[in-house]
């Protein structure tokens, strides 16, 4: 049970870790964000799309995680305190205690995952009417181009 209890541990530091690569590879993509052609950010809209779906999956196993590895704690608190029989009841709720720190853990990282993944979300969302726009304009140039050799004719 203890192993299991370690290996919810360790999945969550590997979700914390890569989730937070990604935020930052986010947080510099943005500073190379191009504004001049729409080919250019269509290409960056797509690569930075990329990743984003980790965040919102972090952000929503996080507290699932944090509670599997508060149920398995209490499992092997309990188990613990019958092999070594309660004397009081600061024994117990220091067990309790300590076994609810990978449900606050879980929460936490919910937060965060999710408060990026609706920031990228937004500059996603951003980029993309900045890019609708950029083509409406090329499309009414276009036209009205074809209109002006069409006068002339």
């Amino acid at each position: 049970m203890e192993v299991v209890k370690s290996g919810v541990f360790f999945l969550m530091f590997l979700m914390f870790l890569y989730g937070n690569y990604i935020v930052f590879l986010k947080l510099f993509s943005l500073r190379r964000k191009p504004n001049t052609q729409p080919f250019e950010l269509a290409k960056w809209l797509s690569d930075f799309k990329r990743g984003i779906w980790f965040l919102d999956f972090s952000a929503t196993t996080s507290p699932l995680l944090g509670l599997l590895g508060t149920v398995i704690g209490l499992i092997i608190a309990f188990v613990e305190l019958g092999r070594k029989g309660v004397s009081g009841a600061g024994e117990i709720s220091s067990a309790i205690g300590l076994a609810l720190v990978a449900t606050a853990v879980g929460i936490a990282m919910s937060i965060w995952f999710y408060l990026w993944f609706k920031f990228f979300s937004a500059k996603q969302g951003h980029a993309r009417e900045e890019l609708k726009l950029m083509l409406m304009e090329e499309d009414y140039e276009v036209r009205k181009e074809e209109k002006d050799v069409i006068a002339v004719r």
